[in-house]
């Protein structure tokens, strides 16, 4: 099992303290041996807001770090030409000497889509699309288009990237359908445990896997999984520093969803508005619900010991690498010492044997 590191802070009105943090933990990371940083694309909201551009928060990662693997996700593609997407992310991969990964996702905030209107409807359709023209475009440094006269083109992308293929994630979380898609599509695959539970993905990615073999890709595909984690000396030290610190990030979470709802669109994974979540009392219920949830084995919260067991099912359920989303935890001198502890929890959890897929 492999480990990184995962930021999506919902702190966007303190961008400049997040992105201290961010990069003193990615240095750290580094030095450490895990395997890769990433950053997310978020817009309009403190949930995630501090990122609105993954390419220039890589770009950074990129100056302070050696080794790490470098990756953005989810880029949401539809709000984005897909040219610049290439240029952008070609231009991370020179600065870090091709250390660059990408996840892709079609993005579910109706709000988001204010920066491309016409994308909303047919944004995961758009994503099939925009995966195998992202492949092209990087391999053989050629896009076509259509320019202002209407006249159809064929352009030179630069800067050319170091690496000749770009590692791509597909995101999926909810859907059946979206695992088997990825695999048709032969990218890896980013998921977590918002919607589902470890048994759950385990038949989602065997769904995966499948639909890669029946296609023709090689490989088995890599699955990361995003857990919420802190790594404590003691499991009761653990949830006592990280359960103030989830309500609040989820509270933050559920009042992004909520707005999204009132624009008439629906909540991540395609769910539909609830009523309650119009109340404050209904709200802090529902974050109550998901502390609980998280702190039972659906996170890495815990000690070493107890955290390794939850590695242990993961690898069983399919599981390559996990990416460990750690700034939900406001407190940066918290969140470096609980990259310490996962560097810890990948030498001991290392080389061990897990029957299983």
């Amino acid at each position: 099992m492999e480990f990184g590191v995962f930021f999506f802070s919902a702190s966007g009105e303190e961008a400049a303290q997040t992105y201290r943090m961010v990069l003193a933990a990615a240095r750290r990371a580094d030095e450490l041996g895990l395997e890769f940083v990433s950053t997310p694309e978020r817009h309009f909201h403190p949930f995630g807001g501090a990122f609105p551009n993954p390419a220039v928060m890589s770009a950074a990662i990129a100056a302070v770090t050696e080794r790490v693997r470098i990756r953005a996700g989810s880029v949401v593609t539809p709000l984005h030409p897909v040219a610049r997407v290439v240029e952008d992310f070609a231009m991370v991969d020179c600065l870090s000497g091709g250390r660059v990964d990408i996840a892709i996702g079609s993005g579910w905030n109706v709000n988001d889509f204010t920066l491309a209107p016409a994308e909303y409807e047919g944004r995961r359709e758009r994503v099939v699309d925009d995966i195998a023209t992202i492949r092209e475009v990087w391999r053989t440094g050629a896009w076509s288009g259509v320019n202002p006269h209407g006249d159809p083109v064929r352009l030179d992308v630069h800067p050319r990237p170091v690496g000749a293929e770009l590692p791509i994630w597909t995101t999926a979380s909810r859907s059946p359908e979206t695992f088997r898609r990825a695999g048709e599509l032969g990218t890896n695959l980013l998921t977590h445990l918002e919607n589902q539970d470890l048994d759950a993905l385990a038949d989602k990615v065997d769904g995966y896997r499948e639909a890669r073999a029946d296609h023709g890709w090689p490989g088995r595909g890599k699955v990361t999984l995003m857990l919420h984690t802190c790594v404590g000396a003691s499991s009761a030290e653990a949830e006592q520093l990280a359960g103030p610190w989830l309500k609040r990030y989820l509270l933050t979470a559920i009042d992004l969803e909520a707005a999204a709802v009132r624009s008439g669109g629906t909540m991540s994974g395609g769910k539909r508005g609830r009523d309650f979540m119009s109340s404050r009392r209904g709200r802090d219920k529902l974050a109550e619900l998901g502390v609980n949830r998280y702190l039972d084995g659906a996170s890495l919260i815990g000690s070493v010991a107890d955290c390794a067991e939850v590695v242990r099912r993961a690898e069983r359920a399919g599981v390559d690498e996990i990416a460990c989303l750690v700034d939900f935890i406001g407190d940066r001198d918290a969140v470096l010492a609980g990259v310490e502890r996962i560097a810890e929890l990948r030498r001991v959890t290392a080389g061990e044997a897990v029957v299983g897929r």
